[in-house]
């Protein structure tokens, strides 16, 4: 008997290792920064001109979209905390959207590293809070 537990123990250990060490890599993969939003309408585009995309899309900051090679590239963006430029406490308890790079945010009025269409910004946190603190990645 005591063999059969040691054995279902030392199991147990190697799957939760095996588990951790396969989605190491995702969690690693996060990068930090702000989320701002913009309102409608929400073309034209950088990316795609006047052809509309939806509303659960996003601008993205000179680093991200690196010459227009974002366009089109979806992004998991998480609320993680308010910036205390508006409401303390913005984020949803669903927290995370997933959003397609359609625009260019632009250099000399970006504020946020990732630039949420109103819809996909009240998806994750209060629109009252105008910059929350995110992880993203794509």
């Amino acid at each position: 008997m005591a063999s059969v537990f040691k054995s279902f123990i030392a199991s147990s250990v190697m799957t939760l290792l095996c588990f951790s060490l396969c989605f190491y890599p995702f969690a690693l993969a996060q990068d930090s920064g702000t989320a701002t939003f913009n309102t409608p309408p929400y073309v034209p585009s950088k990316c795609y001109g006047y052809e509309d995309r939806g509303v659960m899309i996003a601008a993205a900051s000179e680093g991200i979209f690196n010459n227009g090679e974002a366009c089109g590239r979806y992004y998991q963006v998480t609320c993680v905390s308010g910036t205390n430029e508006g409401t303390p406490f913005p984020c949803l308890d669903n927290g995370s959207v997933v959003v397609m790079i359609t625009d260019l945010c632009p250099p000399d009025s970006c504020r946020g590293t990732i630039d949420l269409s109103k819809e996909a910004f009240a998806s994750i946190a209060d629109p009252n809070s105008g910059v929350i603190n995110i992880s993203y990645q794509q």
